[in-house]
């Protein structure tokens, strides 16, 4: 099965518990002295562990999905395991003035929850607590793990197209996936969020309780305003799914990008998918995957009648079709690229003994929003880009994602998600497996002529998917948003001691 995960790698191979996600069994190391202070003073008054250089797991703790950024050495790596342990982080760090970083799932683009302080990860946060009319996650309950952890339940949350991505980010930034259309954003399902605050207080942000933060929470991304500790949100009622994958031909890439994005323009809102190009490995003669694949809502009968309305759209047939009505969770696993692994073999290498997916080496993203459908002259662009000046060992991806439908139906101004006429979210991607100076800079520049592609006819950014350059971010990514989530950082965060390249009011911006 092809998952965005998979198809990413394209080629490379296909029971919550805490030493399963967030190298639960590493040791505490002392500081140099000896003298109970500094971290290990810190490491006595938690409850969680701290992970230092001088730690032999040092190596494996700093890693994020993408190993370019293990060239980052923090400080200190912490894996907080009540929201207590995290006000003492929140409280040594700003006290003794080192800069903090927040990491959930670990796969921002940009490596934006790593850096030379210390790294706050939070995947030992992963309960999953049903109630009601609600369900309580914490923010590092991978996605993989969601599904096992809710389905005895029926519930289950928004999540994505990747098993290992965690709330922490994935709400934040607005959360997209194949139930957009149909469900919403996962940020607009938040009910409230528990979060540390940068002078270490522990609040809870709701529409009656800090408001104005509650607001910001709901597409701002992750790393700006705290340290999330819990979600509240809305759960899913959706039992089954019927995942799909179908491949096209190469000679009819242009009719299948014009089809599909008129089928989905014009599909139910039970219908979520996406189109990706994909290219293993760029060598001159070497021919690129056109895949549609995604999730439909609703009954099978519907998923096969609007699976022939896409090939009638095509006029031509797929190479291949798969079509599967499946409980939910066993549809999204299979969505994943796990549908033959163990839960616990669908995480990262090297962060549980039985992990087994694959880390990126290099990558570099260039991916905009679009309200309206690309003309003839436009996708034939996009596509040449993609198939030009090959480079033997670079993969290559042009990635679409349909979105719209009732996420749409709420105003830009009523989260901090403020692209509500967005129906497409369209990138390039390119990936080395053995990068080199010479490999990194010639992927780097084919992702910069895709962005130059993009960006006169884009309406936006998403801040999940962050470009390896943007120009303009803060209104791309916020439009006239920006302005109030200044002011939101100003009253919760006034030192900006939360903060990365592109956080709130950094830089200036």
């Amino acid at each position: 099965m092809q998952s965005r995960r998979t198809i990413l790698r394209a080629g490379a191979g296909l029971a919550l518990t805490a030493t399963a996600v967030g190298v639960g069994t590493l040791p505490v190391f002392a500081d140099a002295t000896g003298s109970g202070t500094g971290w290990a003073g810190l490491a006595a008054r938690i409850q969680g562990d701290i992970v230092l250089p001088v730690d032999p797991g040092y190596n494996a703790a700093k890693e994020l999905q993408i190993a370019a950024f293990d060239a980052v050495h923090p400080q200190a790596i912490a894996y907080p395991e009540t929201p207590q342990d995290v006000q003492a982080l929140v409280n040594y760090a700003r006290n003794n003035g080192i800069s903090v970083r927040v990491r959930s799932g670990g796969h921002n683009f940009n490596g934006w929850s790593t850096g030379e302080g210390l790294v706050i990860d939070t995947s030992r946060l992963n309960h999953a607590t049903v109630g009601t009319s609600t369900v309580k996650i914490g923010p590092g309950l991978q996605s993989i793990d969601a599904l096992h952890a809710l389905a005895p339940y029926n519930k289950q949350v928004i999540a994505g197209t990747c098993p290992t991505v965690a709330p922490g980010g994935f709400i934040s930034g607005g959360g997209i996936g194949f139930q957009t259309r149909k469900f919403g954003l996962g940020s607009d399902r938040l009910r409230s969020a528990q979060i540390v605050l940068a002078d270490g207080r522990l609040i809870r942000a709701s529409e009656t309780s800090y408001s104005d933060l509650f607001w910001a929470l709901r597409g701002s991304g992750g790393g700006n305003f705290g340290v999330v500790t819990e979600f509240e949100v809305a759960p899913i009622d959706q039992p089954r799914m019927v995942f799909f994958s179908t491949m096209w031909a190469w000679d009819k890439a242009e009719q299948v990008f014009a089809a599909w994005q008129t089928w989905q323009l014009n599909a139910s809102v039970n219908l979520g998918s996406a189109l990706i190009y994909n290219l293993p490995d760029a060598a001159p003669g070497n021919v690129p995957m056109v895949i549609i694949t995604g999730g439909y809502h609703g009954p099978e009968s519907e998923a096969q009648a609007a699976l022939a309305q896409l090939t009638s759209l095509v006029g031509a047939q797929p190479t291949s079709t798969f079509a599967s009505d499946l409980p939910y969770a066993d549809a999204m696993k299979t969505a994943y690229g796990c549908g033959d692994l163990t839960q616990e073999q669908c995480h990262r290498e090297g962060t549980g003994a039985e992990a087994h997916l694959h880390r990126t080496a290099f990558q570099r993203d260039a991916y905009r929003m679009f309200n309206q459908p690309f003309t003839p002259t436009q996708i034939s662009t996009v596509l040449s880009t993609l198939d030009s000046n090959r480079v033997a060992g670079q993969r290559r991806v042009v990635h679409c994602m349909a979105v719209g439908g009732n996420a749409n139906n709420v105003s830009p101004t009523a989260t901090a998600y403020v692209h509500r006429q967005a129906n497409f979210v369209i990138g390039y991607v390119g990936q080395l497996d053995a990068p080199t100076p010479e490999s990194e800079a010639a992927a780097s520049a084919f992702v910069q002529t895709g962005a130059d592609v993009l960006n006169p006819i884009s309406n936006g950014a998403y801040v999940n998917f962050p470009g390896s350059s943007l120009p303009d971010w803060a209104t791309q990514y916020y439009g006239d948003n920006y302005l109030r989530l200044k002011k939101v950082k100003k009253a919760y965060d006034p030192n900006n001691f939360f903060r990365h390249p592109r956080s709130i009011g950094s830089l200036g911006q």
